[in-house]
C-alpha cells in the first residue's frame, strides 16, 4: 500500500529505505523526483492537456503509472494553499 504525505508533514530518517516519489503538482505540468533508499533515480515532469476535467485524470494516471513502475512506498506532495 502506498502511502501519501503532505510536504509539511514530519519526513525525515523514517523515509530514507523506501522508495519515494515526490512531487511538485500542477494542473497541467507536474515536476516529480523519485528515490530509491535515499538517492535520486529520476527527476522529470508531464504535461496534462485538455479542460480540467481530463487533465485530472491525467494527473491521476501518470501518478498511478509512476507508482507502478517505480514500486512506490510513499508519495510526498506539496501542500498546497486553497
Amino acid at each position: 500500500m502506498t502511502t501519501l504525505l503532505a510536504a509539511s508533514a514530519p519526513v525525515a530518517s523514517v523515509l530514507l529505505m523506501a522508495n519515494l516519489l515526490a512531487l511538485d503538482q500542477s494542473s497541467q505540468t507536474t515536476g516529480y523526483t523519485v528515490l530509491v533508499d535515499g538517492k535520486i533515480k529520476v527527476v522529470s515532469h508531464f504535461t496534462c492537456t485538455g479542460d480540467l476535467g481530463d487533465r485530472l485524470v491525467q494527473l491521476r494516471d501518470r501518478i498511478e503509472a509512476l507508482i507502478d513502475e517505480h514500486n512506490i512506498d510513499e508519495v510526498i506532495f506539496e501542500d498546497i494553499q486553497l
